[in-house]
């Protein structure tokens, strides 16, 4: 497409392209997100890329106006600042899961591609975009299968009294398995909370060890996260 000389030139018509085509890929990425729910969908993506789109044209634009100026200095302010809007998806849950790296991680590549756009380099743009879509898609199957193979559950749990520790340490060392970062905390009506990582021996046996725990003397609430 840079071959062609009147998207090339900075041009209303050249402008109008690059901003359909960040919104394109914008929303393209944003499908991806919004199939899973995740709490930056299609709007946002679409919003970012021709955000990202429009801020890099207008630098070309003041670029051809004043030729001493930066080109790289409004591309290089959207790439630090869209750390901002990415934190905003990122969220600690209850249970010490992080949630929303990936959205986030999404919503910088999708700038990236934006400025892409707007600065005229459509061939990146595109197979950036295309990528990003396969990555995101590709390695969530890879993710969900490399499960099977782990041997490292992370646990939160609730319980009523101290013999649960007690009794988790025990069954543990009775299994072979190792009780590794453990934090334990206590709120006003003595309730206990405590987030682990328990290494087992066998992959396969995932299921039977979040029963054995939920088993436990004294446990309230066994989830694996």
């Amino acid at each position: 497409m840079e071959e062609l000389k009147i998207l090339n030139e900075f041009n209303a018509f050249s402008v109008i392209v690059r901003l359909l085509l960040a919104i394109v890929l914008g929303a393209l990425l944003g499908i991806e997100r919004e199939r899973k729910q995740r709490p930056a969908g299609i709007r946002t993506y679409t919003l970012v890329c021709l955000g990202a789109a429009l801020a890099a044209v207008t630098n070309v634009y003041i670029c051809t106006l004043y030729p001493g100026a930066d080109p790289s200095r409004i591309p290089a302010q959207i790439v630090s600042g869209i750390g901002f809007l990415g934190a905003g998806t990122i969220l600690v849950t209850k249970v010490h899961q992080v949630k929303g790296l990936t959205s986030a991680a999404g919503l910088w590549c999708c700038a990236a591609v934006g400025i892409a756009v707007g600065a005229g380099f459509y061939y990146g743009a595109i197979i950036a975009g295309v990528m990003v879509i396969i990555s995101l898609r590709v390695f969530s199957y890879v993710d969900r299968n490399f499960i099977k193979y782990n041997k490292y559950m992370n646990f939160y749990t609730e319980y009523n009294s101290k013999r649960f520790i007690r009794e988790l340490i025990s069954f543990a060392k009775k299994s072979g398995y190792q009780v590794l970062d453990l934090e334990i905390t206590r709120d006003s009506d003595n309730t206990y909370f405590a987030t682990f990582q328990l290494k087992i021996t066998n992959p396969e046996l995932r299921t039977l060890v979040l029963a054995s725990v939920q088993g436990l003397p004294d446990c309230t609430l066994a989830e694996e996260v």
